[in-house]
């Protein structure tokens, strides 16, 4: 139970802290401060009370699904793994952005370590999307931008050898997502603009791509933005090796897909876009490429939708024709446009 697994891992905390934070004095207290329920596990949010300060904490404490506390151990295990190789490197390199890792607590399903200060880069958005006078694209582009960077040197801490751009596989992957879009209402016109503009982009393109440690969720939510830092949060889906772009399109895909709110206008999350890759130092050639594998990240968020019960029949209606018409132009934008055809 989430509640004994809480205690177990306060009292682990209170009897590390001199040693997990040696610049602080006399350990105080550590407290639990709130919660937040997800579907496949909790995130809470704690506190470490010094004399002279105190400390942020998150600890993600996996649900017991179908194989029991297994599953939920697995899962941590996987997730440490991931986030103490990740910020070894980080820490050989001197960079920042990746939380520290408190101790293994992943016996218990768990896993605990540092909290970011900061804001999602998505509530930043919304704030400027909703808010009158928010809309600084400043503070917008200088977030993108961090973010660029960022992933950059996420990618160059964890590079691998470059592998050969399987152009066919790509394609037929893209097919296959288009053709799973269809039950959802994607039309044949809408494929054929879809894979045409796709094969003459790719054709165009590189022949090796980079590749690294791929995240796999690097989406606006999970990018945190500080005062003087940005951080990413979740590394639970994070693979050791795969294709670097992978990451900079499904960031691509999220922030495009924000579209289809109507407060959410396009000036806004094409301008993050264009700040993010120029911060990323994607050239044309690399464009290219990305518009495909954004399209298919877009089309796979269509297909996946809004994993809502089937007795919402009017809900998953909505959604699906709302994403339909966003895929459209989306589709009409990005692969049929005048820089595609000059790429």
């Amino acid at each position: 139970m989430p509640g004994s697994v809480m205690e177990q891992i306060v009292a682990e905390l209170r009897d590390s802290a001199a040693r997990l934070y040696p610049n602080h004095v006399e350990p105080r207290n550590v407290r639990v401060v709130g919660h937040t329920p997800k579907s496949q596990h909790y995130v809470y949010d704690m506190v470490v009370d010094f004399a002279d300060g105190s400390e942020r904490v998150a600890a993600k404490v996996y649900r017991n699904g179908k194989d029991g506390a297994d599953g939920a151990r697995a899962k941590a295990k996987a997730e440490y793994a991931n986030l103490e190789h990740v910020y070894q490197l980080f820490e050989k390199k001197k960079l920042s952005g990746v939380p520290r890792p408190l101790g293994d607590f992943t016996v218990l399903g768990a896993v605990v370590a540092e909290k970011f200060s900061g804001v999602p880069l998505q509530s930043i958005i919304m704030k400027a999307a909703l808010l009158p006078g928010f809309d600084d694209q400043e503070a917008l582009n200088m977030a993108a931008q961090k973010t660029g960077e960022w992933l950059r040197s996420f990618h160059r801490a964890t590079s691998d050898m470059p592998a050969p751009f399987n152009l066919e596989q790509v394609l037929s992957e893209l097919e296959q997502t288009c053709q799973n879009c269809r039950k959802e209402g994607l039309d044949d016109d809408d494929i054929k603009t879809i894979m045409s503009g796709a094969r003459s982009a790719l054709q165009r393109g590189k022949r090796v791509l980079a590749c690294s440690a791929v995240l796999n969720d690097l989406t606006p939510l999970n990018v945190i933005i500080g005062e003087d830092s940005i951080g990413m949060c979740d590394y639970a889906h994070m693979s050791q090796k795969g294709t670097s772009f992978n990451d900079v399109a499904l960031f691509l895909a999220a922030v495009e897909v924000l579209e289809k709110y109507p407060f959410c206008n396009r000036r806004i999350t094409t301008e993050i876009q264009r700040s993010f890759l120029d911060a990323y130092g994607a050239s044309s050639a690399d464009q290219a490429i990305l518009r495909v594998l954004k399209m298919k990240a877009l089309l796979g968020m269509f297909v996946q939708g809004r994993g809502v019960k089937e007795s919402a029949v009017r809900k998953k209606v909505m959604w699906a024709t709302v994403m339909k018409r966003f895929i459209q132009q989306a589709a009409q934008r990005s692969l049929t446009s005048p820089e595609m055809q000059a790429a």
